[in-house]
């Protein structure tokens, strides 16, 4: 069965296959959780047999290259970074309850962060940087206990980052680079729950400086005040 699943730094492209995620059994778990992975675990600990070990494999984990050299049955890993996939981040990457870590940085993934993340219990390190995700950080993130490595910079998510006891001990540097982000460990403040929006902000990314367009629009106005009773009176 599927256990790790490494395509990064090539140039695939187009839509990520959700459908294709649900198939993948070994990263799932036992009955819809996790508690068949850690049985296996605990049997792995009791146990000193070659049986549970696979050939070596260098994988990236916690913003590092990990040289695997004797791979634990159970171990599971799905990375996808560097290439050029776009669209949602599917729902059904929640499904894979068993997967430890889960790496789509730097691709063009856009829309909102499925809630379904959450549902991800065993996830160790999880790392969505330089995409162009927006919306709200789902507050289901909040309760992955065994998360240890969380990347979210770089794209466009808003409003305050969900309050939990792990979520919290990231360092701002996890959410760096999402300018309408807000609350710990961020050191810019909330006002009512969202970022106060930069004045010159746009969605889509064409960068409007309003305190300009409202002097261009005053100085039409002002130069038609004055030229129209002048035309008006030679007629």
């Amino acid at each position: 069965m599927l256990q790790i699943f490494d395509l990064a730094r090539n140039n695939f492209s187009g839509k990520l296959p959700g459908k294709s995620f649900a198939k993948w059994k070994a990263m799932m778990g036992g009955q819809g959780n996790n508690t068949q992975a850690t049985l296996n675990f605990l049997q792995f600990q009791s146990q000193n047999s070659s049986a549970y070990y696979k050939d070596s494999v260098t994988v990236p984990s916690k913003g590092l290259e990990i040289n695997l050299v004797k791979i634990i049955t159970i171990f599971t890993s799905i990375d996808l970074s560097s290439n050029t996939f776009d669209g949602p981040v599917p729902k059904e990457i929640g499904e894979l309850t068993a997967l430890h870590i889960l790496n789509f940085s730097s691709n063009y993934l856009s829309g909102k962060m499925p809630s379904s993340l959450g549902d991800l219990r065993s996830v160790e390190s999880l790392d969505l940087s330089r995409n162009h995700l927006t919306g709200n950080i789902p507050p289901s993130l909040a309760t992955l206990n065994f998360l240890s490595y969380l990347n979210l910079s770089f794209n466009q998510l808003v409003g305050r980052i969900p309050s939990g006891s792990q979520i919290q001990t990231f360092s701002a540097d996890s959410f760096m680079g999402n300018e309408r982000l807000c609350g710990p460990p961020l050191i810019r403040n909330c006002t009512d729950g969202v970022a106060e929006p930069n004045a010159n902000y746009s969605d889509d990314g064409s960068g409007i400086d309003w305190n300009f367009l409202s002097a261009e629009i005053g100085f039409v106005v002002g130069f038609g005040m004055l030229v129209w009773p002048l035309v008006f009176c030679r007629r």
